[in-house]
């Protein structure tokens, strides 16, 4: 989730940097046609490619891609994020299949980005040397030979880059520093499982004394049946062991192929946590496994179960 935020940080800044940043930097200065990137391409492999002032037609059809696949990661990422096996906030809203949809679009983007980022670095290092110029040197000093420009530049065109290069400083800081912010603001809360999981379990021995008169205590006992127990849904049969496997101390494995945590708070002290995570994940799936909303009772054996896990 913090990477997502500064990823999204990062393509923002961009893209406002090709609407208002220099010249050079702008989306009109390099996006082009599909027609002249395929006539570059063209001439980039058989001719003597002509220099450009800003990104050559490849290049910045590459920004475009990289930007709408970076976005494409981020928005799908929440989505994921929000569906049904991560407790987020659309947890209830997203159905199951929904969410699995996102999460397979998720990862066909991140390959695609895997590749994208290989061709780029691939065509930064061949254009270099079909063109004669160092574009990696340029992308730093910002600046790159060109047909007809002078060998250095203006005292005035000096004072002006350095007016924008100063100007994107402040404004990447600034977003970095926003992103930052949103980074810590991220409850951390490793080790406080007791205090929050013994709040849980007085308010679920409260409700299950008021739902059941013979009720006596929660039985770890009772919380490992509940774990094992199998239900049939759409035909099969499923129980808590067949995501989290036999051993609630090990990573287990959803039927699409996702890594799920440790329920145990002893393998994972993320774990009941947060009081609002645990209610969640009891909704989602009780519903999932049982087909209906666990009891109190449920509730409190399976907590105890886990706490001693």
């Amino acid at each position: 989730m913090k990477l997502g935020l500064a990823v999204l940080a990062l393509v923002l800044a961009r893209i406002a940097w090709g609407f208002f940043g220099s010249e050079p930097a702008r989306f009109r200065a390099f996006v082009r046609r599909p027609r002249e990137v395929a006539a570059y391409a063209r001439e980039l492999a058989f001719g003597r490619p002509p220099i450009h002032r800003s990104h050559n037609p490849l290049g910045g059809a590459m920004v475009v891609a990289l930007l709408a696949v970076l976005l494409g990661l981020v928005a799908t990422g929440a989505v994921a994020y929000a569906g049904p096996e991560f407790a987020g906030p659309l947890t209830g809203i997203v159905g199951k299949r929904t969410a699995h949809g996102v999460k397979e679009v998720h990862e066909a983007l991140s390959g695609l980005l895997l590749g994208l980022i290989a061709a780029h670095v691939a065509g930064v290092v061949f254009s270099s040397w079909r063109e004669r110029q160092n574009l990696v040197a340029g992308m730093i000093t910002g600046w790159k030979r060109a047909p007809d420009a002078p060998a250095e530049p203006e005292p005035r065109q000096r004072r002006a880059w350095f007016t924008v290069r100063a100007t994107a400083a402040l404004v990447l800081g600034a977003l970095a520093a926003a992103t930052l912010a949103l980074f810590l603001g991220f409850p951390v809360r490793v080790g406080a499982a007791s205090p929050v999981a013994s709040g849980l379990l007085r308010e679920y021995e409260a409700q299950a004394r008021r739902q059941r008169a013979g009720f006596g205590a929660f039985s770890a006992e009772e919380g490992r049946k509940l774990y094992f127990a199998e239900f049939v849904q759409e035909g099969q049969k499923v129980s808590c062991s067949s995501c989290h496997t036999a051993n609630p101390r090990a990573r287990g494995i959803t039927p699409a192929g996702k890594i799920v945590e440790p329920l145990a708070p002893a393998a994972n002290p993320d774990r009941l946590t947060d009081r609002g995570d645990v209610e969640k994940w009891f909704k989602r799936n009780c519903k999932q496994v049982m087909g209906r909303e666990c009891t109190a009772e449920e509730k409190g054996h399976f907590v105890t179960f886990l706490l001693g896990a």
